[in-house]
């Protein structure tokens, strides 16, 4: 079943949430504080989804000039496999193209099958292996590589 939500670029009253969805999927990553740096700088793309005025998932990117990169990426437990990471995605490659974008970036833990499998599924491919980038624990990253 497909649960939809509403993706906006995200400001300062998602980013509590955002935060708390950060450190429960990922908890070595990015801070509270992080995020609100990241909303000063022009150059960020954080996107919030939103369902029934609860912020459920997030999209953390950058760009410089053409480039861009996937920073990070998370849905609540309850709503995986419900379409909503493929919605962040879109969104920011959407958002990319409109800036001029032309080549998007990012890593991903090489155990992480259902990441590496909506990446591929949004045309993705892999570019490279970082050996041991990741800790807690210790893990390769796979490096990847779409051209909008």
């Amino acid at each position: 079943m497909t649960q939809r939500a509403d993706v906006v670029r995200a400001d300062k009253s998602h980013i509590k949430r955002i935060a708390e969805l950060e450190k429960s999927c990922i908890p070595d990553g990015w801070s509270e504080n992080a995020f609100e740096q990241a909303l000063g700088n022009p150059n960020a793309l954080i996107f919030a989804a939103v369902r029934g005025g609860e912020v459920v998932g997030f999209l953390n990117g950058s760009y410089v000039l053409d480039e861009a990169e996937l920073l990070n990426i998370a849905v609540s437990e309850k709503f995986r496999k419900s379409g909503i990471a493929g919605m962040l995605v879109t969104a920011f490659e959407d958002e990319l193209r409109k800036l001029g974008v032309k080549t998007v970036y990012l890593e991903v833990r090489e155990s992480n099958a259902p990441a590496r499998k909506l990446y591929e599924k949004h045309g993705f491919t892999q570019n490279g292996l970082r050996k041991n980038y990741y800790r807690s624990p210790a893990e390769n990253a796979v490096l990847m590589v779409k051209m909008i």
